[in-house]
């Protein structure tokens, strides 16, 4: 009798814990799709150097034949913990703050603390980029100016289909991958750090990446 309780018992504490489990899971997926917030904005493009400076989030660079910049941003929030959840930054006012000059479009929100941010922004392919991420993802597509990119932990990606004059590449601990019309090419090595250079006598512009902890992937076809 004492062993068939006891099976009980633990059968129904099981139960409760995987019901348990379960509501946590939902409350937290529901509290935060409820919570995420996108904006979307145009904006008139003149040939100015386009910035991007975020904490935490990723980056999507698309090139475009238009002469605007289009901006879509999902905003959510970093702490995804049960326990923080509810002490998570309040993203209700988050918004794009957008700064146009004769030279620079510098694209921001007007809050980053705590937030993680997803952005997918469609260029004019002339359009000389400069992206500062401190954690995060970053892709770059067919773009056919400079690009200078700086992430601090997190994943470089470029496509490009021009030559570039000039070329760096640098991984302080992580890897640096090249390929070159389908051929992968050699990359310098040393402990944990991975490099790259190059210069042509002739090609156009400049492509910098630099990743603290991470890789680099660049390809030109």
């Amino acid at each position: 009798m004492n062993t068939l309780i006891k099976k009980l018992i633990t059968a129904s504490l099981s139960s409760l814990l995987v019901i348990s489990a379960a509501f946590s899971t939902l409350a937290i997926t529901s509290a935060q799709a409820d919570s995420d917030r996108t904006l979307s904005q145009l904006y008139a493009y003149s040939g100015q150097q386009v910035l991007l400076d975020i904490d935490v989030g990723s980056v999507e660079v698309f090139a475009t034949d238009e002469q605007e910049i289009r901006v879509e941003v999902i905003v959510s929030q970093t702490e995804t913990s049960w326990f923080t959840l509810w002490g998570s930054a309040d993203i209700s006012g988050i918004e794009l703050d957008v700064d146009q000059s004769a030279t620079k479009v510098t694209l921001k929100l007007n809050e980053q603390d705590d937030i993680k941010q997803e952005w997918k922004i469609y260029l004019p392919r002339q359009a000389a980029v400069n992206l500062n991420i401190g954690v995060g993802n970053v892709e770059v597509s067919n773009m056919e100016n400079d690009i200078d990119i700086d992430l601090g932990v997190g994943h470089a990606q470029v496509k490009h289909n021009i030559i570039y004059h000039s070329t760096s590449l640098e991984s302080g601990v992580g890897e640096v991958s090249v390929e070159n019309l389908g051929e992968r090419v050699a990359v310098e090595r040393n402990f944990v750090r991975q490099a790259y250079y190059n210069e042509e006598q002739t090609g156009f512009g400049q492509l910098n990446v630099n990743v603290g902890v991470g890789q680099i992937e660049v390809e030109h076809y």
